[in-house]
């Protein structure tokens, strides 16, 4: 923007202080160095003619603004109205969405997702409101909406050694703690199986006899034990076979979130297999974040059909669907997926257990520079994304 001929300047409107120290991020990062001014000052500033460009962060949280952010649409003249960004997650949250009309009636809306099957389920859903029998939506030109992806990805400083020869030990769920949106429950009763099979594979003594018995580190082996972190919001009762490995840590500020997550050797997406929200209408912020940390993602092909920005060998590790997460990590922390294919009755010669055979090869470990090239990439795509919003006003 400062390059332009005009030149051009971003004033951020936001309620103060920044939750869970953000500030400490945007400074460190350097993300914005002016002053932040309150939504009364954000129409203000508009009405005095000085906005081109209003981008609303989160558009399912902030409808309170939407009157008055048309009201000050109306009142500029024809030749210093602005247009309006909604960057959107979740295609099914739809109370919002009715404010979409009269933006679309006045040519003013432009749509940012997160990812690209978010985008995809907008553009879906505009479609259908392009044909509605209500003749009010139909005549607004949905059709015409632009829908962009723009990846929430920060280079956020990592310095974290992950060698080659390290033994997987520390993997992570990141999100809020609902059974009904990430299998937790599932995970739980793998993971007491697999122990209950051979707790040694993960570090751990056999479980006592007592019934308040948990499994405990064992302290002879020469390698870490495997642990699960649980990091987001909520609350979550964790078996009590499982406290010593699975730890939860809520509520965390953003800097020890970013370092906890940095220090992560995988992290495990945990979708609920049989609710399609974030395969289709919801983008996950585990992505972006697990990206930002360079912590590569557990994933399945329908995963990485589903958040086709990741689907990269330098973000992700790749599962057969066949093969559990626990499963999976058990075969990654052992470099060993024969457990899974004997106790499966899989052919060693069948596309599952060649799938099991390349995720092994390639591992779990990328490179700092893999990880590097990886963001680059999105960044210079975002870039593109940012460059065009800009052209069109």
């Amino acid at each position: 923007m400062g390059q332009s001929e005009s030149g051009g300047e971003v004033q951020v409107y936001a309620p103060l202080p920044f939750g869970f120290n953000f500030s400490t991020i945007v400074e460190n990062l350097q993300l914005y160095h002016g002053n932040v001014e309150s939504f009364e000052a954000l129409i203000k500033d508009i009405n005095t003619g000085g906005i081109d460009l209003v981008v609303l962060g989160t558009c399912e949280f902030e409808s309170p603004w939407r009157e008055e952010l048309l009201a000050a649409w109306d009142a500029r003249d024809a030749a210093h109205k602005f247009k309006l960004v909604c960057i959107v997650h979740n295609v099914n949250d739809t109370p919002w969405q009715t404010v979409i009309t009269p933006w679309a009636q006045r040519n003013a809306i432009r749509i940012l997702s997160i990812s690209e099957h978010v985008a995809a389920a907008f553009r879906r859903s505009f479609s259908i409101g392009a044909d509605s029998p209500d003749t009010l939506v139909r005549v607004a030109g949905y059709e015409y909406i632009p829908v962009d992806v723009h990846v929430p990805v920060l280079d956020i400083p990592v310095a974290v050694d992950r060698r080659l020869t390290r033994i997987l030990s520390d993997a992570v769920i990141q999100g809020s703690f609902y059974t009904d949106r990430r299998d937790y429950l599932e995970i739980f009763a793998e993971l007491k199986e697999s122990l209950a099979r051979d707790p040694t594979v993960w570090g751990y003594l056999p479980l006592g006899t007592e019934d308040d018995a948990s499994y405990v580190v064992d302290t002879t082996l020469p390698d870490p034990p495997f642990r699960l972190f649980l990091v987001g919001s909520g609350w979550l009762e964790i078996p009590r076979e499982l406290e010593n490995m699975v730890l939860i840590r809520a509520g965390l500020s953003y800097p020890d979130f970013y370092a906890l997550m940095s220090s992560m050797d995988i992290c495990v997406t945990a979708f609920e297999s049989a609710d399609n929200g974030y395969y289709e209408a919801q983008a996950s912020s585990t992505f972006a974040m697990a990206v930002e940390c360079n912590v590569p993602l557990l994933v399945t092909e329908r995963i990485k059909t589903a958040y086709t920005y990741a689907n990269d060998h330098r973000a992700v590790v790749t599962r057969p669907a066949a093969m559990r997460e626990v499963e999976a990590l058990r075969a990654l922390r052992t470099q060993d997926a024969s457990y899974f294919l004997h106790r499966t009755g899989i052919a060693l010669d069948s596309p599952t257990a060649r799938a099991a055979e390349a995720m092994l090869r390639l591992g779990w470990v990328r490179s700092p520079e893999e990880s590097r090239a990886f963001k680059e990439e999105i960044w210079r795509a975002n870039d593109r994304v940012v460059e065009r919003i800009l052209r069109d006003l």
